[in-house]
């Protein structure tokens, strides 16, 4: 299990700062790449909560603003454990059936209309 990270710095004011959890490992730098493009920074996990993987999952949901967890790919017990630490930690939650640059795009949308709301 890694932990991939994005490295780059936040090119405008309203960045978020996003959790991944799940989908296969040669998708995560596209995903990452999707990110920053929009502006944002994107942080992956596999959701692989063996070993000390359920403690990466936990830093990982800890340090973003906004938790994706995609359903298809992941074990009901990644799926709970990343919602109780989101919950716990006062982290937004989206849901996503398939990992995909869409969906993450679509996130992304979400999580803006709602910064301009607030």
């Amino acid at each position: 299990m890694l932990d991939v990270k994005a490295r780059s710095v936040c090119a405008k004011e309203a960045c978020v700062h996003i959790g991944w959890v799940g989908g296969v490992e040669s998708s995560n730098s596209v995903l990452i790449h999707a990110a920053e493009r929009a502006g944002h920074t994107l942080e992956v996990h596999t959701g692989d909560v063996r070993g000390r993987g359920a403690d990466g999952l936990a830093a990982l949901v800890e340090r973003a603003d906004v938790v994706i967890i995609v359903l298809d790919v992941n074990s009901h017990g990644a799926v709970l454990k990343a919602r109780d630490v989101a919950r716990k930690s006062g982290r937004r939650v989206a849901m996503v059936r398939r990992p995909s640059v869409s969906a993450l795009h679509r996130v992304i949308r979400e999580q803006e209309a709602l910064a301009h709301v607030a």
